[in-house]
């Protein structure tokens, strides 16, 4: 003997209020909306939603919420018989209200090198190219944040926030290795004059670089995840 089933005869209706995630700095938002009705009109329903459409439903107070910054993901069925549930999950932020950069500092050991050619007359290294070898502590800042807005290549977010003091002697310089002296015969030496370490020294220039920028599309074309990593790095010619 078979088992019948009574089937319904509702019309898909949302029938809890939308389930949101807690919403961090540089996080994208999410939130789940339950709709129920007859078995028999779940593929209709389910036919009829368009990916990526914008949240349109009743709030958790009863009046009607259209959110033009959450997407439609995915939706699924539990396949009940009788009256299947339907759940509808989005992705983006709320509100359309983009949060902070969520920042993250760090110290990074870098290398860097710089040459002059030394031209006073009066110098032991007279007419020789000299080159500085560095190895130093790097300040670092890397940026992640989430836009409603593609950002192409240039970042939001550039700035190294707590930068290290890079001279002469500085407890950041890990190694400083000059070579390419001579000495008054004109044979290799290791030795070098204060003045024409300092002339070799101020080659250096000290600034900020954006070392990588990455974006990935959470939902293409209209959430997109950034990351920027900034250094403030010693620079030689």
């Amino acid at each position: 003997m078979s088992q019948l089933h009574y089937v319904e005869d509702s019309t898909f209706i949302q029938v809890k209020p939308p389930q949101w995630s807690k919403h961090f700095a540089g996080d994208v938002d999410s939130c789940s909306v339950v709709y129920q009705g007859a078995q028999y009109r779940a593929k209709a329903f389910m036919d009829a939603l368009t990916k990526y459409a914008t949240l349109v439903c009743t709030d958790e107070a009863g009046a009607n919420l259209n959110d033009a910054g959450m997407f439609l993901i995915t939706w699924s069925s539990d396949e009940s018989p009788v009256l299947p549930s339907v759940t509808l999950s989005y992705l983006g932020l709320r509100g359309g209200a983009a949060t902070d950069a969520m920042p993250e500092d760090d110290i990074t050991i870098q290398t860097a090198s710089t040459s002059k050619e030394i031209t006073d007359v009066n110098s032991v290294n007279y007419q020789k190219t000299i080159t500085l070898s560095l190895t130093y502590r790097a300040a670092r800042t890397t940026y992640k944040w989430t836009t409603l807005s593609n950002p192409g290549t240039t970042p939001t977010y550039t700035t190294v926030r707590k930068q290290l003091s890079i001279y002469m002697g500085s407890p950041n310089i890990l190694s400083a290795k000059f070579s390419g002296m001579v000495d008054d015969a004109g044979d290799p030496t290791n030795t070098i004059p204060l003045g024409d370490a300092t002339a070799v020294w101020n080659t250096f220039t000290q600034r900020t670089q954006t070392s990588s920028f990455t974006v990935s599309e959470l939902v293409p074309g209209h959430v997109y995840s950034c990351q920027t990593v900034n250094d403030y790095i010693v620079e030689g010619v």
